[in-house]
């Protein structure tokens, strides 16, 4: 009895290294392993500030690639493209005439009883799109060198975004590896396939639904990374609302129409409304979109249906009825499985090891016909851990081959950019909290550095005095103190014990790592990689709340600085600017209202507090000589315009974004605000009063920005709530 062995990748029959893998291993061992394994914890690194919302995995991507040839791939090429075909006209007739059923060429009881068979989308006539526009094949090797059908990918598409990004990334990373042979491009591919998306939108909005989860085998963040590498946005269900029948993107412009989605959520979860479930866990209305033609959806919800491994030997039987041929490819079997061919692998101990390997073919229909993306991905298919994805390589042949898609159409017609018109309100809403929280943070840790030497004087001058209950106030009024601490004779030892019995810092730095986050997306991935260092930094020192204070600091001072000189100023950065003017200006606002209450001869000790809590006692010094007087120091804390930290400084920014924007009215407010503190820096009466004023007209300002720009739409009911209110009239 002959005993079968795996098929070697990097192994000829007669146990020579093959070609194509010689270069690439001479690369590896002129690299060394140790550099080797620096270079794959890059790429993982790369990867991770490529898709924001990747989590971090244990050795998620290998460094060497999966390699086929010329003539391999094109055999691959034709049998992915006819099984696509088949596919597609299998879910063409299901949720159309249903004549396969019809004719006993696939068992009804099998088809209607799937749970992913959804009769919402039975239609009796084909959509203006195909319903299955994407497809992706799991192939392997056998031991006699033959690709086998492993399974099927025609519901979500996982995987796609990694493979048009890994390649990329590993050239920046591996040039070494990449001497190796001409590869096929991946670019004229991606082209044609966001050509296609484009033509089909006919003007509409093109997006990736982010499904949240990773599939199986895979880190997160390919909704991501796909996003990106097409050009297109990624939404999430809740920023998606159905109106007169088709979809719509909530945006900062209002609804803005989607034409074109490829989904990452099941289509089971796709539309609470006909499916059930939680309204927010879906798009209401979504199915409706489909059916009425007015939304193509990548696939059409209902296709995973030619998953069902129960399925397959029926979808074999069916290539010469409805293809006219054989099918090309053999569907696997248990023990091809267990002898799938075996690739070198980078292990987690730094050593080079051969595992079964799986090859991720990706397709789509360009309009005419199926194309195949030259690459794709290779994954290890046993469960050792630490064993990742690999980038596909396919080798060009003699003559350079382009893929040929659509016939070349007019371009839709572009419409004229708006400052943040299109941006989702979600990522809006987002940044607008991003900008407030990063200055509440360094505002409570300028009062403790502030607070934290004046308590401990224990000095009992009047001065001192003065100045110890004026900063146990703005401690009670900024939330770092509860209101029986800060009303009492506060010191240092009982300042250091209730921060560390509170931790309010590390609740600030918490909700400003969420933010950041949330709005990845917006952010590049050498500003997310700046910000997400500085953010570490910070969490490292806060076990000591009172020594993380300049690390606090110098963390505000660096996203700052990337606000400032790294994002483009329309968009997102209107947002972020807007909401630290805002929350700086009333933070400003309530603490001088707090220090400048008192009469004009007895305001020195909160003249002086002021000057350094805004950062301007070396300009105060070179304009002033260092004395404290009433007239200066309203004037730079309250109507210089070229103070950063003064308050008519954000009440102009505040303006300027505003009208950007197009909220007139609230720039006007703003203005007034201005005009206002510049009468308020002549010293008039009654200070505190009219800055606790202003500082609820900024409170004003900020909720009426909140419902102009963030909350678009109503808030949805559920039965119960109509239930309740009908009852309640």
């Amino acid at each position: 009895m002959q005993i079968l062995s795996p098929y070697d990748e990097t192994l000829d029959r007669q146990g020579r290294l093959k070609s194509p893998w010689s270069p690439v291993l001479s690369a590896v061992r002129e690299m060394g392993m140790i550099e080797l394994e620096r270079r794959c914890a890059a790429l993982g690194r790369q990867v991770g500030l490529a898709a924001p919302a990747l989590l971090p995995a244990a050795r998620p991507y290998d460094p060497l690639p999966a390699l086929l040839t010329a003539s391999e791939f094109a055999w691959l090429e034709e049998a992915v493209s006819q099984r696509a075909e088949l596919l597609s006209q299998v879910m063409e007739d299901l949720y159309g005439p249903q004549s396969l059923m019809r004719l006993g060429r696939l068992p009804p009881a099998l088809v209607l009883a799937d749970p992913f068979f959804l009769r919402a989308l039975h239609t009796g006539g084909p959509l203006p799109a195909p319903r299955l526009g994407l497809y992706a094949a799991d192939v392997i090797r056998g031991t006699d060198g033959r690709f086998k059908l492993l399974r099927d990918h025609t519901g979500t598409i996982p995987g796609l975004g990694h493979a048009l990004t890994l390649r990329r990334l590993a050239n920046g990373v591996l040039p070494e590896l990449f001497r190796a042979g001409a590869l096929r491009s991946l670019r004229p591919a991606r082209e044609i396939l966001v050509d296609q998306l484009q033509r089909r939108a006919e003007g509409g909005l093109v997006a990736v639904l982010s499904g949240g989860a990773a599939a199986p085998g895979l880190p997160n963040g390919d909704d991501a990374l796909l996003a990106r590498a097409l050009g297109v946005l990624m939404i999430e269900p809740a920023d998606l609302a159905t109106r007169n029948g088709a979809l719509h993107m909530k945006t900062l412009s209002g609804l803005l129409h989607v034409a074109t989605l490829i989904r990452g959520v099941s289509g089971i979860d796709l539309d609470p409304l006909e499916q059930g479930g939680r309204p927010g866990a879906g798009i209401a209305g979504a199915f409706g979109a489909v059916r009425a033609g007015v939304l193509n959806m990548l696939n059409a919800p209902g296709s995973k249906l030619l998953e069902s491994q129960v399925l397959h030997p029926y979808l074999q039987e069916l290539f010469e009825p409805l293809l006219g041929a054989p099918h090309k490819m053999q569907q696997a079997e248990p023990e091809d499985v267990a002898l799938a061919s075996q690739a070198p692998f980078l292990a987690p101990d730094g050593v080079l090891t051969k595992a079964p390997l799986c090859f991720r073919i990706f397709s789509w229909h360009d309009g005419l016909q199926w194309q195949v993306l030259p690459g794709g991905l290779g994954l290890a298919m046993d469960a050792q851990a630490g064993l990742g994805l690999k980038d596909l390589w396919v080798f060009d042949g003699e003559e350079s081959r382009m893929i040929s898609g659509a016939p070349p159409a007019e371009p839709p017609e572009k419409v004229k950019f708006l400052a943040a018109a299109h941006l989702p309100s979600r990522l809006a809403d987002n940044l607008f909290w991003l900008g407030r929280s990063v200055e509440r943070l360094e505002a409570a840790a300028r009062l403790l550095m502030l607070a934290l030497p004046r308590l401990e004087s224990g000095t009992s001058l009047p001065r001192d005095m003065a100045e110890r209950g004026l900063i146990s106030r703005c401690l009670g009024q900024a939330g770092l103190l509860p209101a029986d601490v800060a009303g009492s004779a506060l010191s240092g030892r009982l300042l250091r014990q209730t921060l560390a019995r509170r931790r309010p810092l590390a609740g600030l730095v918490k909700e400003v790592a969420r933010l950041v986050d949330a709005s990845s997306e917006r952010l590049s991935p050498s500003m997310l990689a700046t910000v997400r260092l500085a953010l570490q930094q910070a969490n490292e020192a806060l076990p000591n709340e009172e020594a993380a204070l300049p690390v606090m600091l110098n963390f505000a001072a660096s996203f700052a600085g990337i606000a400032a000189e790294n994002m483009s100023r329309d968009g997102g950065w209107l947002f972020l600017e807007m909401g630290r003017r805002l929350e700086r200006a009333e933070t400003m606002a309530e603490t001088l209202a707090i220090l400048l209450d008192g009469p004009i001869p007895r305001l020195e000790p909160g003249l002086a507090l002021g000057i350094e809590l805004a950062d301007s006692v070396l300009s105060y010094e070179l304009r002033h000589a260092g004395i404290i007087a009433p007239g200066p120091v309203l004037a730079m804390l309250l109507a210089d315009g070229s103070n950063p930290r003064a308050l008519a400084f954000q009440c102009n920014a505040l303006r300027a974004c505003l009208e950007r924007l197009g909220a007139d009215d609230d720039a006007e407010t703003s203005r007034l605000l201005q005009h206002e503190l510049a009468d308020l820096a002549g010293g008039g009466a009654a200070l505190s009063a009219t800055l606790s004023a202003m500082a609820a007209k900024l409170r004003t300002l900020s909720d009426r920005v909140q419902r102009r720009f963030f909350t678009l739409l109503p808030a949805a009911h559920t039965l119960e709530d109509e239930e309740i209110l009908e009852a309640a009239q």
